[in-house]
């Protein structure tokens, strides 16, 4: 026998008895391995992308789809710069800080689209503080239940939730705001989520205040810090918050809609009380939705496949009927829709992301 069909009895070999299928340069061309920021329950998220999986193949002819979800935020993006991923859902902050740190190494393919809140978008759009009122209960004939707009926005904003217990004037000044926090213990997420760690911080800083592991024992300072407790998931953040295990939490807007109110045979359903048992204190600039970013040397045609596969699910039935593409995508981010992005869409997102390491906020 040649040394060549040896190696090809070699190579047949693997193939049949369980070698890599890249090896074999088969049915590994055709999988594309994506993974998820682990925003809510990880047994939840496995079980809407088992079930969002041959969606997706539906619409990538000739494509299957591996989804799992990442121990933390910053875990996808580890993923995928070490070539283990195809494709990883990044946060606006996430990519920015990707590009800056290893540049030509993440690609982004589209950003994600939402409905946005009728109290942002259509009611009050151009005043924060009427926004806030209007959550809170504070003016008159107004009611609040996280109604979503009709209108789709590719922004969303963090906002900051406290028990109604701890809505308090400390310093008698005659408002509440986010000096009258300091002191408490508020959740985050992990440091590249934009909204429960990166625009919190900005926020703080913009008014003189921080947000700490430890409290100082000096009263001053500790006058201007909050403590900070990293708890994953906003699903556990907001439980934590409705059993006293935090004061409050850092969130995307309104994450109590999504965590409390509309989640019925949840753990932690509190539709009846989601918005009466806690108020809200802040709320931050503009965040640039979240993006389906990839390995910057993923084929173009698996980056076309994932293009045609989510476009094509997110219009699969309609967000109420369960099982449908619409209706998973929807339940694990809120996303009504896709658009091709590119990068220099995220520019704002680096600049953001080089203020917070200037001015020293993510030592936290």
């Amino acid at each position: 026998m040649t040394k060549s069909s040896k190696m090809f009895v070699a190579i047949a070999a693997l193939c049949l008895f369980g070698g890599t299928v890249s090896s074999c340069g088969t049915t590994d061309d055709k999988v594309i391995k994506i993974q998820f920021v682990p925003s809510r329950d990880a047994g939840e998220l496995a079980t809407l992308a088992s079930n969002l999986e041959p969606i997706l193949a539906k619409y990538a002819t000739g494509y299957t789809f591996e989804i799992t979800t990442g121990t933390s935020y910053a875990a996808v993006t580890e993923a995928l710069l070490s070539d283990q991923l195809d494709v990883g859902f990044l946060t606006a902050s996430g990519y920015a800080e990707a590009t800056l740190k290893h540049s030509g190494k993440v690609s982004v393919m589209m950003t994600s689209v939402r409905k946005g809140y009728k109290v942002q978008v259509d009611d009050y759009p151009n005043s924060v503080e009427n926004q806030i009122k209007a959550m809170n209960g504070d003016i008159s004939g107004y009611t609040y239940l996280g109604e979503q707009s009709n209108t789709d926005v590719n922004w969303y904003t963090s906002q900051l939730n406290v028990r109604a217990d701890k809505y308090v004037d400390k310093n008698g000044d005659g408002k509440i705001d986010i000096k009258d926090m300091a002191g408490l213990t508020i959740a985050r997420q992990g440091t590249t989520s934009g909204a429960g760690y990166l625009r919190p911080l900005k926020y703080l800083h913009d008014n003189n205040m921080s947000m700490v592991d430890t409290l100082s024992t000096d009263a001053t300072t500790a006058a201007t810090q909050i403590k900070g407790l990293y708890l994953k998931g906003y699903d556990a953040a907001y439980a934590a918050m409705q059993t006293g295990e935090v004061d409050g939490f850092w969130g995307f807007t309104d994450v109590r809609y999504s965590n409390g109110y509309n989640k019925e045979g949840n753990e932690y359903y509190h539709k009846d009380t989601a918005f009466t048992t806690s108020r809200v204190v802040a709320i931050t600039d503009g965040i640039y939705n979240d993006t389906i970013s990839c390995r910057s040397n993923l084929s173009s045609e698996k980056q076309a496949a994932v293009k045609a596969a989510f476009k094509g699910a997110i219009k699969d039935g309609n967000t109420t009927t369960e099982g449908t593409g619409a209706y998973l995508l929807y339940n694990l981010y809120s996303h009504t829709g896709y658009t091709d992005a590119k990068d220099s869409d995220f520019d704002g997102e680096r600049e953001f992301y080089q203020y917070c390491v200037d001015n020293d906020l993510l030592g936290n």
